[in-house]
């Protein structure tokens, strides 16, 4: 007996009818699923026409923007490179500054683009943290600000430092101390109190060795040696280096910059070491002062007693004082 299909597979006008029908039905929702996604990337898709470092992205929605961007990214960063010291010839190679992608602003820049904008990659700057500048011996900073400094370097003087922390609070004022690694493990307590009070803490090197006297390496170590026992008592990385009664030659520098630090010198000198009237530190200070000088000072008795008066005059003549790195870095 012949069983009955549900259905047939000769063609009637009926079927055809039908299936005409369901392909309409299809198309429709097809059409209509095409200008929905028509409409959402024209309301909130990228403008038509807009490219971006060449590429068009016109009609991208914003979460499809993120891998094409992150794409040109990869081609567009550059990484940054230390300037470096040649020690075969003595001569400096220049830094390089980095460039990475700022993917989510380059995004909302794109969305924020009229339509036909020919946009670029929103970058940023890599600095370097070592530079050119680094292999030259700094003996002021710039000129351009009422800034300046009273870096007092120690390698002895206990004695007064706790009153010149006074003076240095009465006032509000912080500034740079240059410590060696051997005062500061002598003195640890003392050390510390410098750091907690706010001073910058600046390296002053592991003993009162002469630099220039040194090779490569003994340089080295008497930086290192001096970073780690400032560290270990202050908690403060120092990033400046201020070589042992001034001695230094392009090596030292070199050396220094190398680790990391800028080499301190001076603008003024007290010559408070050979312990003058505080009248003559006073002098020496008031009529050389200008934007961005280094006052070298050591604790002395004579310091301790000029000292509020020389900060007293800074400031009526609108000098502000700050450590070294601050005047350094605006």
């Amino acid at each position: 007996m012949a069983r009955d299909f549900w259905f047939s597979l000769v063609i009637t006008r009926k079927k055809l009818m039908l299936m005409a029908a369901v392909v309409a039905v299809v198309l429709l929702i097809l059409g209509s699923l095409t200008m929905y996604d028509s409409i959402i990337r024209w309301i909130h898709g990228v403008k038509p026409g807009v490219k971006i470092a060449g590429q068009d992205v016109g009609g991208m929605l914003k979460n499809e923007l993120y891998d094409t961007v992150l794409k040109l990214s990869a081609t567009a960063a550059v990484e940054a490179r230390n300037a470096s010291y040649d020690w075969q010839n003595g001569q400096v190679s220049p830094e390089r500054v980095g460039r990475v992608i700022d993917i989510n602003a380059t995004i909302d820049l794109i969305m924020n683009a009229s339509a036909n904008t020919l946009l670029n990659l929103v970058t940023v700057p890599v600095i370097p943290s070592i530079t050119q500048a680094n292999f030259t011996p700094y003996y002021r900073g710039p000129a351009d600000q009422p800034f300046v400094s009273l870096m007092i370097n120690v390698d002895w003087g206990h004695e007064v430092i706790p009153a010149m922390l006074e003076v240095f609070k009465q006032y509000e004022v912080a500034t740079t101390w240059f410590l060696t690694g051997t005062w500061a493990e002598k003195y640890p307590g003392l050390a510390a109190a410098i750091a907690l009070a706010g001073h910058e803490i600046g390296n002053h090197g592991g003993w009162h060795g002469m630099a220039s006297e040194m090779t490569r390496d003994q340089i080295q170590d008497l930086i290192l040696t001096g970073e780690d026992k400032i560290m270990d008592i202050t908690g403060q990385k120092p990033m400046l280096f201020a070589p042992p009664a001034g001695d230094y030659n392009k090596e030292t520098v070199a050396v220094a910059a190398e680790l990391g630090y800028k080499t301190i010198l001076w603008t003024i000198d007290t010559v408070d070491w050979q312990r003058p009237a505080p009248t003559v530190i006073i002098d020496r200070v008031v009529t050389r002062i200008q934007n961005g000088a280094f006052v070298l000072m050591h604790p002395t008795e004579p310091t301790l007693q000029a000292l509020p008066l020389i900060i007293e005059q800074l400031h009526k003549r609108g000098y502000s004082i700050v450590p070294v790195s601050q005047i350094l870095n605006n």
